[in-house]
């Protein structure tokens, strides 16, 4: 009888959907929102409701979500389709899969937790433990690409949670997941002359605006410093975030189980090595003039399209490093799905032709008589609000572009302004929507909606007061 009930709420989930994402769109237009702009949000809200109604499976949801996009405006279903596995994201994550299949495969990430688990100096101090499985990880972002380093390390974050026994939906993995991702969100734009950041300086040089990169550096690396310290007290503070299952953990168990690497294990280890050192070398070697041009060619995605076929054709005692047969059995099609369906319908709510931009600039229209600070915390938070249900490309632009046009009417500092729009525009992480990250916090095994939105809540509440009280005050006092 329960099955029955269960199979029966399924299908009216199912139905839910299927009249937020192909009905809502008849519902009359609001404001500036454009007929495809109300398709668009309907898609959205449809996809929000079914990741949420079934977090055991987010593929069927994914799915839908693009073939109704396909079903207005923006094309066809092959056309949302091709979008969105064309996107970058997608693809780093698909390769990214390759690595996580070798490491899988030969147990390595076994290893990798037996490790962490086992080092002396956590004996007992399960909240040293989770400082370190955070922090080092996040921090060595700053260096390699995120998605890479993320990818890797949620399935070390799975087997530890494993090991540990927590069970899936307890808030400690949720907060565990949470906590990387808002270190690895902040340190993405400590540099103000490397990627993301560039898009800042570009569209201010091309203002007549001169960035203090001094400044900014400052700003951001105290900002950084007071997040990795906050996010572990906010958890010790956090009611249910629970440690006790790490604290009575016996690291013998895990010493025995750590030693040796058997030969492919330390080929697989060999590969990732030289991955993160590739993509360290190469971040800093790619230019426009000489050999640096070819380096900035082949950039991440030549690098590790080069390490697959190397781990596929080398062979340890007659097995291949990387198994085709096996390695895609580890594939996480739910993730894949929910980042290529959320990256191409986020895209579109900021889409000129959705007109969901110009509402919310009339939105912001009262910010005008504000006092500086207040503006720059008014302007904060609006783009961090914003990029946890939008693309965060198109609200940090949008949000920079305002930013740029309210200069001439209202007195602020808006070198500050850029920097702290730069940082918040990046970090969305409480919806699958709002970014890559967000998507693989919602997709992970011991994560449920509830978890990651609890999770998702108090980063909104942290970060927000990281931002009143460090950031914009930090900025106003060096960027000058």
């Amino acid at each position: 009888m329960q099955n029955v009930q269960k199979k029966d709420l399924r299908y009216l989930h199912f139905g839910i959907t299927m009249a937020l994402m192909f009905l809502f769109r008849f519902v009359p237009p609001i404001g500036s929102i454009t007929p495809y702009g109300m398709a668009v949000i309907g898609i959205f809200l449809g996809l929000i409701y079914g990741w949420s109604v079934d977090a055991d499976n987010l593929i069927w949801t994914s799915l839908l979500g693009l073939v109704a996009l396909g079903m207005t405006d923006y094309g066809t279903a092959g056309a949302a389709i091709a979008a969105a596995f064309g996107n970058e994201s997608v693809m780093l994550m698909l390769l990214g899969m390759f690595f996580l299949g070798m490491l899988q495969d030969s147990q390595l990430t076994q290893w990798m937790s037996n490790k962490l688990l086992g080092a002396k100096f956590t004996q007992g101090k399960p909240w040293v433990l989770t400082a370190f499985i955070i922090l080092v990880p996040a921090l060595l972002t700053i260096l390699v690409n995120q998605t890479l380093v993320a990818l890797i390390m949620f399935v070390v974050y799975q087997s530890i949670f494993e090991q540990a026994g927590y069970k899936k939906g307890d808030l400690y993995p949720a907060m565990v997941l949470m906590g990387f991702m808002v270190v690895c969100s902040i340190a993405f734009s400590l540099f103000p002359f490397r990627g993301w950041c560039l898009m800042t300086v570009g569209m201010a040089t091309k203002a007549g605006i001169e960035i203090n990169m001094g400044g900014w550096i400052i700003s951001e690396l105290v900002t950084l410093a007071a997040t990795c310290v906050g996010w572990i007290l906010v958890m010790f503070l956090t009611p249910g975030c629970k440690v006790d299952k790490l604290k009575n953990i016996d690291i013998t168990q895990f010493k025995k189980e750590s030693l040796p690497l058997t030969k492919r294990q330390k080929a697989v280890l060999c590969i990732v090595l030289a991955n993160i050192l590739g993509c360290i070398f190469l971040s800093f070697a790619a230019g426009q003039t000489g050999i640096r041009v070819y380096f900035g060619k082949i950039g991440v995605y030549g690098w590790v399209v080069f390490l697959i076929a190397l781990a596929m054709i080398w062979k340890v005692d007659g097995a291949p490093v990387l198994n085709k047969k096996t390695a895609p059995g580890y594939f996480y099609w739910d993730l894949i799905l929910v980042v290529a369906a959320a990256m191409v319908v986020a895209g579109q709510i900021t889409n000129e032709a959705s007109g969901i931009t110009p509402m919310v600039g009339q939105l912001m229209a009262p910010l005008f008589g504000l006092p500086s600070y207040t503006f720059l915390l008014a302007l904060g938070v609006i783009t961090f609000l914003l990029t946890n249900v939008a693309n965060n490309v198109a609200v940090t632009i949008t949000m920079m572009t305002i930013a740029m046009t309210m200069a001439a009417q209202v007195q602020f500092n808006l070198q500050v302004a850029l920097m702290v729009i730069t940082v918040y525009g990046v970090i969305g992480l409480l919806t699958p929507a709002g970014s890559v990250n967000g998507a693989m916090i919602h997709a992970h095994e011991f994560t449920t909606t509830k978890s990651a939105y609890i999770a998702g809540a108090i980063m909104i509440v942290f970060l927000t007061i990281v931002m009143a009280l460090v950031l914009i005050p930090m900025g106003l006092k060096f960027m000058v």
